[in-house]
């Protein structure tokens, strides 16, 4: 899609009414609610950013409508950071709080110029995607699988934002740089990869869920992406491919 088209989805997608019924309350109990509501509030401090440094840089390098999609990107994001704390209290927890990991990766990413800040969000978001997705279809809790199914349907569109608008940076590159790029970003994804099974080894073992499982789906999902930045005509079918993930775009 072009950028105008872009602009018009996030419009309707961050005003739309999200079809959540609220009244419920999670019927998951023990260490399985434990470990959940743990991994929860993780991911839920890290999508809770107003993004101003990036919305910034990006508004000095590129187009106003550019510039206005990547605000209701963030904007949407947002919107899933409340979708996960409304989830939170309905367990009668609370929101996540700092953690060194979140302190790093914020202050890291700030570093970049907005491109490659961009793509360490999609590597957080490639990240956690698959995550959500075993979550929504392991967890047997109608509320729980209602909020992560809203937040993937919404995730897989902005991995195809992404990859429309990154796709030129990789284009302006000479193969060496492009080769050198791939070869950095697949370590720091595989490092973040580390870093989700780590904090969440309680949910692999509550779930009874294979980490190499997870492993391998985000793998997928990453090599796809890539194909996507370099140019794939058939991207669609490519992100449609694995039912596991089930990616509408």
């Amino acid at each position: 899609m072009g950028t105008m088209q872009w602009l018009s989805h996030f419009k309707d997608s961050v005003s739309r009414e999200r079809d959540i019924d609220w009244s419920q309350s999670l019927s998951i109990a023990g260490d399985e609610k434990d470990a959940i509501v743990a991994s929860l509030r993780t991911f839920q401090r890290g999508l809770s950013s107003p993004g101003l440094n990036l919305r910034a840089k990006v508004r000095r390098n590129g187009a106003e409508e550019y510039a206005e999609c990547i605000d209701l990107y963030v904007q949407e994001k947002g919107v899933h950071a409340d979708l996960l704390a409304r989830l939170l209290f309905a367990s009668g927890a609370t929101p996540g709080s700092r953690n060194v990991a979140d302190f790093v990766f914020r202050h890291a990413r700030r570093r970049f110029n907005w491109a490659p800040e961009l793509m360490v969000l999609l590597t957080a978001e490639m990240a956690s995607v698959p995550f959500f997705r075993i979550l929504a279809n392991q967890v047997d809790d109608p509320l729980l699988t209602s909020v992560l199914e809203s937040i993937l349907y919404d995730q897989s569109y902005h991995l195809g934002f992404h990859i429309d608008h990154l796709r030129q940076e990789m284009n302006e590159r000479n193969n060496w740089e492009v080769l050198a790029l791939q070869h950095g970003w697949g370590a720091m994804f595989s490092a973040t990869l580390g870093v989700v099974m780590t904090d969440n080894r309680r949910v692999f073992s509550a779930l009874g869920y294979e980490k190499l499982s997870y492993w391998t789906d985000a793998w997928n999902l990453f090599a796809q992406v890539q194909t996507g930045l370099n140019g794939s005509e058939y991207l669609s079918a490519l992100l449609t491919r694995d039912p596991r993930l089930r990616f509408v775009l």
